[in-house]
């Protein structure tokens, strides 16, 4: 039996069919939360955005099917992830805009983002949420934005967000789950 698994889903007329594995987040289907975040994405029309915590992809992979005129930085902590991502990018022959480096969140990445996306594993908890609260702030360029979707914990998430955003507000709600965006004026 093999430990590799295709996840398969539309959002938005687009189809994701994506390489995924044991021992990664939502292994054998798109989770809620990240559909919900894709179904309201807020995307720049051009430059750079970065997909933190990306998993096997499907953020970063469904932006870059979006709008080809982003390059796509997709990141995350986890090397098997960062495998299946980089499987993922190879299989939709996005390799000329879609780049996965193993990082913490944006440490030691010198690169201005038109938007920065993502669904924060919920185990590293707040410390995740202050640090990519604050590096994102430092990495965006002036009208940037920064997209996160959260279950439950909504208010916790504003306020983190609100130490370096003027403008932080919920897009969404829907079964526990928010879409938080927050503007770099």
């Amino acid at each position: 039996m093999s430990s590799e698994f295709i996840v398969n889903d539309v959002v938005n007329g687009i189809p994701l069919s994506l390489v995924s594995s044991r021992g990664v987040f939502s292994k054998t289907k798109l989770d809620l939360g990240t559909k919900v975040l894709l179904e309201n994405l807020i995307l720049p029309e051009k430059g750079i955005v970065s997909d933190i915590g990306c998993g096997y992809g499907p953020i970063g992979i469904y932006i870059a099917l979006k709008n080809p005129n982003l390059n796509v930085i997709m990141i995350d902590i986890d090397e098997k992830a960062v495998y299946l991502a980089e499987k993922n990018v190879k299989r939709y022959k996005l390799e000329n805009r879609v780049k996965v480096i193993k990082n913490n969140i944006l440490e030691n990445i010198d690169i201005k983002f038109n938007g920065i996306y993502s669904n924060p594993p919920l185990k590293a908890g707040k410390a995740f949420i202050e640090k990519m609260s604050e590096q994102s702030y430092q990495r965006l360029e002036t009208n940037g934005i920064v997209e996160v979707v959260v279950y439950k914990g909504e208010e916790n998430v504003i306020n983190l967000f609100r130490r370096y955003f003027n403008e932080v507000k919920v897009l969404k709600r829907i079964k526990g789950y928010s879409i938080i965006m927050a503007v770099k004026n």
